[in-house]
């Protein structure tokens, strides 16, 4: 009786022991130590991730500009163009001329030396609603200007003059837009004629 006893006590003490904490079976502590613990930095970095930047992209810059995405036909060989595709790959100057404008003529032979000091681009938009593309073509070819030349049609033309005022369309004053490749659009002083000097530093800025 007394060994049965004994017996009994020892086996009550070693189940008490394991409640309270005792040492663990070797499978427990195998699939405790298996148990990944979870990470603290998955989250934010997906937070971060997603999480929008509130600066303005310039492709949405340009698609909020209807002035960047009229379409443009150039008159020497008929290939259509936007403002917007020509800035995204560098500045762009854009005069507003006609073909009997003199103060125009002196101004686009300094573009001509100024594309030799930096890279930029050009368009010439004739204002003048007389004017012809053939007329316009020739023109160009005489006095060796190779960028875009373009005729100005009522709708261009209102647009300009709603953007800038009546002063872009009035060729003696030289008018100059600086487009920026980040969709910004820039009236240039009028009535300055610039040296090549000058525009080079304009676009390179």
């Amino acid at each position: 009786m007394s060994v049965r006893m004994g017996l009994l006590g020892l086996t009550l003490n070693v189940g008490l022991s394991a409640c309270a904490g005792g040492p663990t079976s070797p499978a427990t502590s195998a699939v405790a130590s298996a148990s990944p613990a979870p990470s603290a930095d998955l989250t934010p970095a997906r937070t971060a991730a997603a999480t929008p930047s509130n600066q303005p992209s310039a492709s949405l810059a340009v698609a909020d500009d209807p002035l960047l995405l009229v379409e443009l036909v150039d008159v020497r060989d008929g290939e259509t163009f936007t403002l917007g595709e020509l800035a995204a790959e560098g500045p762009l100057i854009v005069e507003t001329m006609a073909i009997w404008c003199s103060n125009c003529r002196q101004q686009q032979h300094e573009v001509v030396a100024a594309h030799g000091l930096a890279e930029f681009g050009s368009v010439s938009i004739d204002v003048d609603p007389t004017e012809v593309a053939d007329d316009l073509t020739a023109y160009a070819a005489r006095e060796g200007f190779d960028w875009p030349f373009v005729l100005a049609d009522a709708e261009l033309a209102s647009t300009l003059r709603d953007r800038f005022g009546t002063g872009v369309l009035n060729p003696p004053g030289m008018p100059k837009l600086l487009v920026r490749p980040d969709g910004t659009v820039e009236l240039l002083p009028l009535g300055d004629l610039l040296a090549a000097q000058e525009i080079a530093a304009i676009v390179g800025g």
